[in-house]
């Protein structure tokens, strides 16, 4: 079972990174929380609204058959025709737990839906969603059962491009980082974003209900950017376990700084759009924020530095310095001047705790 979700589930996510990035950007960047609601509620009790619920879901559950199809095709993946030897019941019931991988997006939309259901009283017309999943994961587990017993053991040559790309690869460093963490990371990445976008919807909505000052924001802003640490740590990683080369190169300690700080920069900024897009915050209160996010992700990744990687008891230290950032943000120490204070501490301690 656990075979068939790394090869299969996990390499879908992997290779669609770019995409499901789009489609947050879109549902998070340019929908607001009652677009949201809207949406769910014409779901919910329009006419067609089940009907292009289902429509919209099944053409995803059909580009998830078309990737399973094509997949199973490839040299690589012959050991899955093994399953073969399973019995039936539990061959189908593999392939129905891999079917749900596949269709996480959509359950968790369900979640969604059923959380509408309860709050305008509307869960009398949430029945269909049961026999929609039920027909899903039938469709899914008949494609998996067709290609096993119809295995092609041959991948088809391709034939030379029409149109090349013009453009080459740049020669960057912060290029080749981002180039890695979409290709092999695209799971990490994809949660680590989500997450983080939804802890700053979810503060931007609750910032809405009331009069709060910027300290409000700046509590859950600091907690939706601290989630990005798997990200950074995915960093370290390349540029310690990966990018080997690169210790060789005369590099300057500051130059390395910088590279950490732009890339870091660039993956707090969907979050950062998300609350800008919100409208709630002025321009200057959204910088302010901004930096102090790029301000705990660089000390969090100095932590990495000095501890050659991840200790076990990297939660605790974590967890302690958000306690002690909230504090200091509740007794309105301003913002900038923590963020000022704690870049002028990692350019003193980046030269010592850095040792790739």
């Amino acid at each position: 079972m656990k075979m068939l979700l790394i090869s299969t589930v996990s390499a879908f996510f992997k290779q669609r990174t770019g995409t499901f990035l789009v489609l947050l950007g879109i549902l998070f960047g340019f929908l607001s929380a009652n677009e949201h609601h809207a949406f769910a509620v014409f779901f919910l009790t329009g006419g067609y609204g089940m009907i292009a619920l289902f429509g919209i879901w099944l053409v995803y559950t059909l580009f998830c058959a078309q990737f399973l199809a094509t997949t199973w095709k490839l040299p690589e993946y012959t050991f899955v025709f093994h399953a073969r030897t399973w019995p039936a019941f539990i061959r189908a019931r593999r392939f129905s737990v891999q079917a749900l991988g596949f269709l996480q997006p959509i359950l968790y939309y369900g979640v969604y839906l059923l959380i509408i259901g309860i709050q305008d009283k509307l869960l009398d017309r949430l029945w269909p969603i049961i026999p929609f999943y039920m027909i899903l994961i039938l469709l899914l587990t008949i494609t998996a059962e067709c290609r096993i017993r119809n295995p092609v053991l041959y991948v088809p040559v391709k034939g030379k491009s029409i149109i090349k790309w013009p453009v080459r690869r740049p020669a960057s460093w912060l290029y080749w980082s981002l180039e890695w963490l979409v290709r092999e990371r695209g799971i990490t990445l994809l949660v680590g974003k989500l997450g983080a976008m939804l802890v700053a919807a979810g503060t931007m909505l609750y910032y809405s209900t009331g009069e709060y000052d910027i300290r409000m924001p700046a509590v859950g802003m600091s907690l939706a950017y601290l989630l990005n640490l798997g990200l950074s740590f995915e960093l370290y990683r390349w540029e310690g376990e990966i990018w080997l080369w690169g210790r060789s190169l005369p590099v300057p300690v500051w130059v390395r700084w910088g590279r950490i700080v732009m890339v870091h920069f660039l993956l707090i900024l969907p979050e950062t759009l998300v609350i800008l897009r919100s409208g709630a915050l002025h321009f200057t209160e959204v910088a302010q924020l901004f930096f102090l996010g790029i301000t705990i992700l660089i000390i969090s990744h100095l932590y990495l530095y000095k501890r050659s990687g991840l200790p076990e008891n990297a939660i605790q230290v974590f967890l302690f310095g958000f306690i002690g950032l909230t504090l200091l943000i509740l007794y309105k120490i301003p913002l900038l001047l923590i963020a000022a204070l704690g870049m002028l501490f990692s350019l003193y301690a980046f030269p010592k705790w850095c040792k790739i």
